[in-house]
């Protein structure tokens, strides 16, 4: 039969169930020639989409979808166009609308429902329209592997900006969806950055209105066989709901066990915050709380527009970095970070400061305050205690670094003020 995509997708309620960009507007979709084929019904929904995901040495139970209904469904005889012949379709906009042929360059269904707090966390900016299929596989292996594509009508006039799609495979809370130990997202597999894993479909070549692509690809991850590993696998769009972005997973796509290197990424990223009223300054890397700070559950805070990449604990050649907290001085609680043991020592006996965790890690810097290719300087900046109540803020900026030594805030750490080198 032709390359045309065929595409059955989901058309009834499934069950069981940031950083400044400039505002986009819209245009309308212009009518598919293509027809829609099929339709899932609401009694089989996500556990039938699992389902079809199931290969060798897995067997899949327990699966719940989040989402618009019609951001889902399942896709035929897309080998030519995706490398892919079928399996489950997941879309921030409308899945029966990634079919062929490509007629828009920024084809947009906007839901207005909200993002996910995991690929917010992953991403750095606020994320919204997120399609996310779970469930659990009992592997035969101790590895696992899931086959995909990413695509996104994003490519490649937003390339580079804030506009930035991302999807996310988890396994075990822990993503594998990563090329180069970066997510996959617009900004990280395109025609200039990882150009070897991106197809270029502007043109329209292919029969997709996608206007981008990756070349299939395979997540795999570490998982305990024979018992239930728990997989989540997330797309959503970034910083607004416009343009639709894809994830494609092979039918029979999750097999144990998984051939070829880990995929696992060493990165996290820590989004700051500001407290206009205090003048206090907070970063944090975990979901929840970004989720919290983001929907104003914890008043007051408004993200900066910064961001910077850390390294997951253990990480080889890191240092851990201890947080603290402190109601010493409520209301204007604070907290602080330090990647050095012995300050770390310190503060743990400080009865102002409550130690809450081990939460990140970071490379020490040289004591020239130089970093190891590969990394740039992280700089810690204090407020002498301005306004009654302590604050760090911590930046990568040289510029924001010297803006805030203007205002009468101390450096801390190697020469200048570094306290650390972070991933570029």
């Amino acid at each position: 039969m032709p390359s045309v995509l065929r595409f059955i997708v989901a058309l009834a309620a499934l069950l069981a169930l940031s950083s400044p960009a400039t505002a986009r507007d819209a245009k309308p979709n212009v009518p598919k020639i293509v027809p829609k084929i099929g339709a899932i019904t609401a009694f089989t929904s996500a556990a039938q989409l699992a389902a079809m995901l199931a290969g060798p040495g897995v067997t899949i139970s327990n699966a719940k979808f989040t989402g618009s209904p019609l951001a889902a469904g399942t896709f035929g005889g897309g080998q030519v166009d995706l490398g892919l012949d079928s399996g489950v379709v997941l879309s921030t906009g409308n899945a029966a609308d990634v079919q062929g042929p490509n007629s828009d360059s920024g084809w947009t269904t906007d839901f207005g429902l909200p993002g996910d707090p995991d690929l917010t966390a992953l991403v750095g900016d606020q994320t919204f329209d997120a399609a996310v299929l779970e469930f659990d596989v009992t592997p035969a292996g101790s590895t696992i592997a899931i086959r995909y594509v990413f695509a996104s009508e994003e490519y490649n006039e937003y390339v580079g900006s804030p506009f930035n799609d991302v999807m996310a495979i988890y396994v075990d809370g822990v993503n594998c969806a990563n090329i180069g130990g970066r997510p996959v997202s617009v900004n990280t597999i395109n025609a200039g950055v990882n150009d070897a894993y991106f197809v270029d479909n502007d043109t329209g070549v292919l029969d997709t209105e996608m206007d981008g692509l990756t070349t299939p690809l395979d997540c795999v991850a570490p998982v305990t066989p024979g018992a239930a590993n728990h997989v989540k696998i997330a797309i959503a769009d970034t910083s607004d709901g416009r343009y639709d972005s894809a994830l494609f997973i092979a039918a029979s796509g999750i097999r144990s066990p998984g051939v070829g290197g880990l995929t696992l990424s060493p990165l996290l990223k820590a989004v700051e915050y500001h407290h206009t009223e205090w003048d206090h300054y907070f970063i944090t890397t975990i979901p929840v709380e970004i989720q919290k700070l983001d929907d104003g559950t914890f008043v007051g805070w408004a993200r900066t527009g910064l961001t910077f990449n850390v390294y997951v604990t253990g990480t080889a050649n890191t240092a851990d970095v201890c947080r603290f907290f402190s109601t010493s001085f409520a209301p204007r609680s604070s907290h602080f970070y330090t990647p050095f043991a012995s300050e770390c020592a310190t503060v743990k006996q400080n009865p102002d400061w409550q130690f809450e965790a081990v939460v990140f890690a970071m490379v020490l810097p040289n004591a020239d305050a130089t970093c190891p290719a590969g990394t740039k300087p992280l700089y810690r900046v204090y407020n002498n205690g301005m306004g009654g109540a302590p604050n760090h803020r911590y930046t990568t900026e040289p510029d924001i670094f010297a803006s805030m030594l203007s205002q009468g805030w101390t450096p801390e750490g190697a020469g200048v003020g570094v306290i650390a080198c972070v991933p570029i």
